[in-house]
């Protein structure tokens, strides 16, 4: 693969200076971008310049990292935390940190966590693809039969049928399947409801998808609800409604 795109994030100049220095002479596959020494500039030079990896220290004047990665969410990057703490892990783990780091930085550790997020990198370069490739099965109007679903683990590849409702998290979509579990993935609902066939699903909402065939029951109201095979009630936006009802007859008389 190219070289990755890197920036240090780091209100202490000797600290930036040390981990560059650490990463020219040991990481080979790393491309320096940009170096900044606060928050706020980081964010938009993250914006500006698309890295694929950021070493980001936690404790900053203004902002700690954890608040830089939640100006910036969805997070289309990795992330490797720099600091001279260790309470942090924890937390850095939850927002799926690829590495962390306490100062002074260790060569040994900092190579490995560059191995890591390159590993990464590169699985997240072939689920992009992948992803291009369905999308372009739906503008040519072939309907995949299977959705692929990018996890922290790699690709998970879903049945339309074991699908019982998408819901949307902002910038994220959770998927409930009719095994009882759910899957967070870091892209729009919008874009999923482009792949779904749309004679199987429908959105009831501007935060959910269903799927007509898990569709128990349906309570009038304004936009009214639905019940599905899960017990879970959802609402139907006054605007959809009409459009819900008319896509479920068409479903039934298909049989």
């Amino acid at each position: 693969m190219n070289k990755i795109k890197t920036l240090i994030v780091d209100d202490e100049r000797n600290n930036s200076d040390y981990l560059r220095l650490l990463l020219q002479e040991n990481c080979s596959c790393i491309d320096l971008i940009g170096i900044s020494d606060h928050p706020l500039k980081a964010i938009e030079l993250i914006k500006q310049m698309q890295p694929q990896l950021v070493f980001l220290d936690i404790e900053m004047p203004s902002m700690t990292g954890f608040d830089v990665l939640q100006e910036l969410e969805p997070i289309h990057f990795e992330v490797v935390f720099v600091t001279a703490h260790n309470h942090y892990a924890l937390h850095a783990f939850d927002v799926h940190a690829i590495g962390y780091l306490t100062k002074p930085v260790e060569k040994a550790k900092l190579v490995q966590t560059v191995l890591n997020a390159k590993e990464r990198i590169e699985q997240k370069s072939i689920q992009q693809h992948l992803f291009s490739l369905l999308q372009q099965q739906e503008i040519s109007g072939k309907s995949p039969i299977k959705l692929a679903l990018p996890t922290q683990n790699g690709l998970q590849f879903i049945k339309h049928e074991d699908i019982l409702h998408c819901d949307s998290n902002g910038n994220y979509t959770w998927f409930y399947l009719k095994d009882d579990t759910k899957i967070l993935v870091s892209r729009q609902l919008g874009e999923y409801e482009k792949l779904l066939p749309p004679d199987q699903f429908v959105r009831i909402h501007d935060k959910h998808i269903i799927n007509l065939s898990s569709l128990s029951a349906y309570l009038r109201g304004s936009g009214g609800e639905v019940r599905l095979e899960n017990g879970r009630q959802l609402p139907v936006s006054a605007k959809r409604k009409e459009d819900l009802l008319q896509r479920f007859e068409r479903w039934v008389k298909r049989g």
